[in-house]
């Protein structure tokens, strides 16, 4: 027994003396350190295609803080790819946006569709082919500036760092942690997930709560022949949150055996222009993190749902491929930049009633549409009771005056003359909303 246990822990601190023999004691200690922050902070996202001791090396040491926007917030942008040797092996197969604010701290994630068309500066094309025809065209490097630029002009904010994270070595990270815990909202079965011989097999998972292998876990978020994108794009978003949360439960900075493994994962698989500095600094943020409050959206086409800001132009005028664009770059901005910038507004969870004082037909149903798509909660939509239009909208505040985040945005984007504070005396005690707009001919 003794000759068994002595054996594993050989094994167990094999990576670690291999770690020492290249980088020195300390630089190993520091190496893991990040290696578990990062853990921590990202699930172990593995990312791909570079050579470790040429790019990565040069990354890994450049030194500096974190960069910033002009709010304070680190933007990263993710991509998921199925990795040399598979089937469109460098096209993005996950696109999101995250957003890190160091001062509060939180986390905010937008995920974009695959078929969203965007200029960039090889040319315009769906935002999935924009990485991979950069990197073939000019490297990993370039790559990944080529695409990180794109998503920061359609985004209106900068995005400071990438990663590209290969789903193989995903799966890889889940079964080294020894699985995931996720509770599915609804049952998949999905006739043509692909296999290994370019044909289809069948994916199945049940609606509740269930432990994923790593590779289940991989079809779990990649299926989406029976679903659509967005719903993909949410349960990406859910398992990077599990396998965050899963790291946190196991402690994995005190078990030097599993980080040596996640290092050799981590050496052979990155692509991302993140330097030791900011990994540490980012991995330390996410420590602090309230993930209970984390906001995350995904960019779609359903006018009736948050985010839904997109749609289906002509085939015809895009050389007959199925594309996504805004109807309205102002407002998916703002959208983009309250998820990602301000999410705060978003959790205020403000109820709101939109009246139409105007006497046009449908206008307060549009409107409502309009804050619905931004992620507002609107509880009543309705007629305001008047003998005549009101000429300019206003705003009814019956929250006795707080000081809320939410009342800036409606003023701004109604352009509203001016807001009435009702006091709780004048309420009705069963009153549920907060704010009401009553909409005017302007």
């Amino acid at each position: 027994m003794r000759k068994i246990e002595q054996k594993r822990s050989r094994s167990k601190y094999k990576a670690w003396r291999k770690l020492t023999r290249i980088f020195g004691r300390k630089g190993a200690i520091g190496i893991m350190a990040v290696i578990g922050l990062g853990i921590i902070f990202w699930g172990g996202s593995a990312v791909i295609d570079s050579g470790f001791f040429v790019e990565t090396t040069r990354q890994i040491f450049s030194f500096g803080p974190l960069d910033k926007d002009k709010n304070g917030h680190t933007n990263i942008l993710l991509l998921g790819v199925a990795g040399e040797g598979a089937e469109g092996g460098n096209l993005s197969d996950s696109i999101m946006v995250v957003s890190v604010n160091p001062s509060t701290p939180s986390v905010s994630m937008l995920s974009l569709p695959r078929d969203l068309f965007l200029s960039s500066r090889i040319g315009d094309r769906k935002v999935n082919e924009i990485y991979a025809a950069a990197r073939y065209k000019q490297g990993n490097r370039r790559g990944l500036e080529i695409i990180k630029d794109a998503v920061s002009e359609f985004t209106g904010m900068p995005i400071h760092y990438g990663a590209v994270i290969n789903f193989r070595v995903f799966a890889e990270v889940i079964d080294e942690m020894g699985g995931l815990d996720i509770f599915v909202p609804e049952a998949i079965e999905d006739p043509f997930y692909p296999d290994v011989d370019y044909g289809y097999q069948t994916f199945v998972v049940r609606k509740g709560f269930q432990h994923f292998d790593g590779d289940t876990a991989l079809k779990y978020a990649r299926s989406r022949k029976t679903s659509s994108d967005y719903d993909r794009a949410k349960r990406q978003q859910d398992i990077i949150l599990a396998i965050r949360q899963k790291a946190e439960n196991m402690s994995l900075l005190t078990d030097f055996g599993k980080l040596g493994e996640f290092f050799q994962l981590y050496r052979k698989n990155v692509n991302t222009d993140m330097g030791l500095t900011q990994m540490i600094a980012l991995a330390k943020v996410g420590l602090g993190i309230d993930y209970g409050n984390v906001v995350s959206a995904v960019l779609n086409d359903d006018p009736t749902q948050m985010g839904g800001f997109l749609y289906t132009p002509a085939k015809e005028f895009y050389g007959g491929q199925f594309v996504l664009l805004p109807e309205d770059l102002k407002d998916t901005q703002l959208f983009m930049d309250l998820v990602l910038i301000h999410p705060e507004i978003l959790l205020e969870n403000t109820q709101i009633s939109v009246l139409n004082g105007s006497m046009t037909s449908g206008l307060a149903s549009r409107m409502a549409i309009r804050l619905r798509r931004l992620g507002f909660h609107i509880i009543d939509v309705g007629n305001y009771k008047s003998d005549r239009p009101v000429f300019r909208t206003f705003l009814r505040d019956y929250t006795g005056g707080k000081d809320i985040k939410t009342k800036k945005i409606i003023e701004r984007v109604f352009d509203v003359n001016h807001t009435e504070v009702i006091s709780v005396e004048e309420q009705d005690p069963n009153n549920l909303i907060d704010l009401q707009v009553i909409l005017g001919t302007n």
